[in-house]
């Protein structure tokens, strides 16, 4: 009977010396804690790193147009010029998963829009001449023309690619020819 009575007091004393240690409880809850510290720092790093690219699509896009838009008629060779201009704006990022469409839209007399010309980049499937464009909102103007450059990007993340893919980013933009009406093409 005496050994019976003293367990209870030896594992009441055990639990008190082990409810009073505290060495490793750090250890413990870095453990813990660590997964979702690292999911939080490469989630961020991954967001910071789509944004920038995504800003460098959007430059590359602008900065097409606003090129585009300078020449008075464009050839092939220039078309491929401004088209290869694209990795030095891209730069650091690779040009392989970029695609471009170049075109030309003009606008009938009711503001209705159709593509004149249109060449593509990097696989990517040039606009058919004739074929309707959808203007923004309060852009278009009768009788007139237009540079527009529609950019694609499949950006895959460096971290998780494989549960997340590859997400596609797009951008495009309308701009005015600015020395001529128009910029034909001769290619």
């Amino acid at each position: 009977m005496a050994r019976a009575q003293r367990l209870p007091d030896h594992m009441a004393a055990f639990c008190a010396r082990f409810a009073s240690n505290r060495r490793g409880v750090a250890a413990v809850e870095f453990a813990l804690i660590f997964p979702f510290l690292m999911m939080v720092y490469f989630g961020g790093f991954e967001i910071c790193r789509a944004t920038a690219t995504y800003r460098k699509l959007a430059d590359t896009t602008v900065e097409l147009a606003n090129i585009s838009a300078q020449y008075t008629s464009m050839t092939a060779n220039d078309v491929s010029t401004v088209m290869n201009a694209s990795a030095q704006i891209m730069a650091p990022y690779a040009t392989q998963n970029l695609s471009i469409v170049l075109s030309e839209v003009t606008t009938d007399a009711s503001s209705n829009a159709t593509v004149t010309w249109s060449s593509a980049f990097n696989g990517a499937v040039p606009l058919g001449v004739g074929t309707a464009v959808a203007m923004p909102t309060g852009l278009s103007s009768p009788s007139s023309n237009y540079i527009l450059v529609q950019t694609a990007y499949n950006y895959t993340p460096t971290v998780g690619a494989q549960f997340i893919g590859a997400m596609p980013m797009s951008d495009q933009i309308f701009i005015i020819p600015r020395q001529s009406p128009s910029i034909p093409y001769t290619g």
